[in-house]
């Protein structure tokens, strides 16, 4: 697959690139599991990096809209061409081509690379280090894949069978103009104009010395088009409402031997003059320049020119791109930037207060599920939309009977993420209550304020999937309630494996030396038991407890047993005395 497809998108051959952009772009295999799924004709879907994601409901453009409206409309200048930058001490400014002046200590260029080197009229030294003969239209040494993008929107509502839950196809044959079909109305309903009446695909044709193309729009469509139904992604007879395309000069940065050498060498000569070249073709690495990446290179860009660095390091997401594609970076709601630069010997004055991303509460909706219908999270949907504060929310369905790994219907993906649904595949064999458990263990240390534990029965109409009903329960108790029938006690003929295996963790969690109680009130092992804790009432107990549990209750000869008699007790573990109180139980009956 790689060899024909590499050059097809645009990129050198595979012996002109470097393998550091690999890293966790690429997917590792196994031959044997790739051989069966093309036998059985089955898709692997958690598979790869991106195997699920999210993805906003009107499109990437709105995070940008959202974050640029929110600027000092005094601060923004669109629509302003850079004719020169200059850089003499004292003198430093972007010469616009209005004949305008923006003087600046540091500057924060996003332009490609090779443009800026060319743009230094004070410095001619630099220019050269763009010079070279990569085959484009900026005849320099830095690689790039010019990408002609087609958009293409069809009326109806039902795209071909085999395109039913797809996001990418990718094309390393040449009979094929393009390289890659993106499905985009699968991403969401709401990118056509009609959403349920159309659908839509992205269509990506590279243009390179190792991929020429036809120079003219009219035949490069037709190609396009051809292919398409040719391919099956656009049926026979199809109505097309809307055809559009654009060619992106700039399209991919490719990862080529010199790579790193070249860039490096020009970003040390441009900070030498306070000047940051990041971005997409900023960097010009590809292995971080997608939008997130490229927002990130912004903002470590700006600590770097700041306070020397931030907490990740000096510019983290430049020059470490391996590491912090496999972190997860938190944001600092608490910063103080007059802490930051008297730490970094720094003497900053900031006029303004710092604007803060808002912090917003999260709850967790965990769950354990076989083959049950998702329609449940359409009722946890309402209910977190209907909270008087803004709140986020994931559900975690932790899917036995291999519901998690398999591809479903389209209708069904934009559920999922429409509803925040996390399919996390889980052993059949294991009781329920084992779910809930690997969820603590698993989060312990990032837990919401809130989690809420669903079995996989929950009565449609109750009270807890509806607006008010555990908002309402909240404010009575905020740590631990639970939904279900009334407490029942526990059956004598479990008290003594009760207080030999569960009661000695009892002990470890609370910190108690009490004696196992003679009487055990709880849930039971009902289907409809629910319960919601915060998170600080579950970290309450330490975490090694939280495993010996989820170790017992896996256990294959006594785990069920185990899951049995922690379905009386599991209120223990939330701080509650051994007879659960009536009045901390809701019912599933409105």
């Amino acid at each position: 697959f790689r060899a024909p497809y590499t050059p097809r998108g645009g990129a050198p051959p595979p012996h002109e690139m470097n393998s550091i952009w690999v890293g966790e772009r690429v997917a590792t295999i196994r031959f044997e599991d790739i051989l069966s799924n093309v036998i059985q004709r089955k898709d692997a879907p958690a598979w790869g990096p991106n195997a699920q994601f999210r993805y906003p409901m009107n499109g990437t453009g709105h995070i940008w809209e959202k974050i640029f409206s929110e600027l000092p409309k005094e601060n923004t200048r669109l629509n302003a061409r850079v004719a020169a930058v200059r850089t003499k001490k004292g003198a430093k400014a972007l010469e616009l081509a209005d004949g305008t002046k923006v003087p600046f200590d540091g500057l924060l260029s996003t332009m490609p690379l090779p443009l800026l080197l060319r743009s230094l009229p004070d410095e001619p030294h630099l220019a050269p280090m763009a010079d070279g003969d990569n085959g484009a239209a900026d005849h320099s040494r830095f690689k790039h894949q010019t990408c002609n993008v087609f958009g293409v929107g069809i009326e109806g509502d039902q795209i071909p069978e085999a395109l039913n839950g797809v996001h990418w196809v990718y094309f390393p044959e040449d009979e094929y103009i393009f390289y890659r079909v993106t499905v985009l109305s699968n991403f969401s309903p709401q990118m056509v104009a009609k959403p349920f009446q159309q659908w839509s695909l992205l269509i990506e044709v590279s243009e390179s010395k190792h991929h020429p193309v036809p120079r003219s729009r009219a035949k490069l469509r037709a190609l396009v088009k051809e292919g398409l139904v040719k391919s099956g992604m656009l049926p026979e007879g199809a109505k097309v409402v809307a055809m559009w395309d654009k060619r992106l000069e700039y399209g991919y940065p490719v990862p080529y031997v010199e790579r790193n050498m070249h860039v490096h060498e020009a970003d040390r000569a441009l900070r030498s003059l306070g000047i940051w070249s990041r971005g997409r073709f900023g960097s010009w690495k590809y292995e971080v320049g997608n939008q997130d990446h490229s927002c990130f290179l912004g903002i470590d860009a700006v600590d770097s020119m700041l306070f020397g660095g931030s907490a990740a390091g000096r510019e983290a997401t430049f020059n470490v791109p391996n590491k912090v594609n496999v972190q997860y970076r938190k944001y600092d709601f608490d910063f103080d930037p007059a802490a930051l630069a008297r730490d970094a010997g720094r003497q900053h004055t900031f006029g303004k207060p710092p604007r803060r991303l808002q912090r917003l509460p999260q709850w967790d909706w965990v769950a354990h599920r076989c083959k049950e219908h998702d329609v449940w999270t359409d009722a946890v949907r309402k209910v977190m939309v209907a909270l008087p504060r803004p709140t986020k929310w994931l559900i975690h369905s932790y899917e036995g009977c291999g519901a998690a790994e398999i591809k479903r219907p389209m209708p069904e993906m934009l559920r999922e993420g429409l509803n925040h649904l996390d399919r996390i595949p889980f052993d059949s064999a294991l009781p329920q209550i084992a779910a809930w458990l690997r969820h603590i263990a698993a989060h312990y240390a990032k837990l919401p304020p809130v989690v809420v534990f669903v079995p996989p029965n929950v009565p449609a109409a109750s009270p807890l999937l509806a607006a008010d009903g555990l908002s309402g329960a909240l404010v009575a108790a905020k740590d631990f309630g639970a939904w279900g029938r009334h407490p029942t006690d526990m059956p004598r003929s479990m008290r003594d494996d009760f207080c030999a295996k569960l009661w000695p963790l009892v002990q470890q969690g609370r910190r108690s030396h009490r004696p196992c109680p003679e009487r055990v009130v709880g849930m039971g092992p009902t289907a409809t038991a629910a319960y919601y804790a915060s998170a600080q009432t579950v970290r309450a107990v330490p975490l090694t407890v939280w495993q010996a549990l989820l170790a017992a209750v896996s256990d294959k000869s006594t785990g069920a047993a185990t899951a049995t008699m922690l379905s009386y007790s599991m209120h223990i573990f939330f701080g509650e005395k051994a007879m659960l109180k009536p009045g901390l139980v809701h019912s599933h009956q409105s």
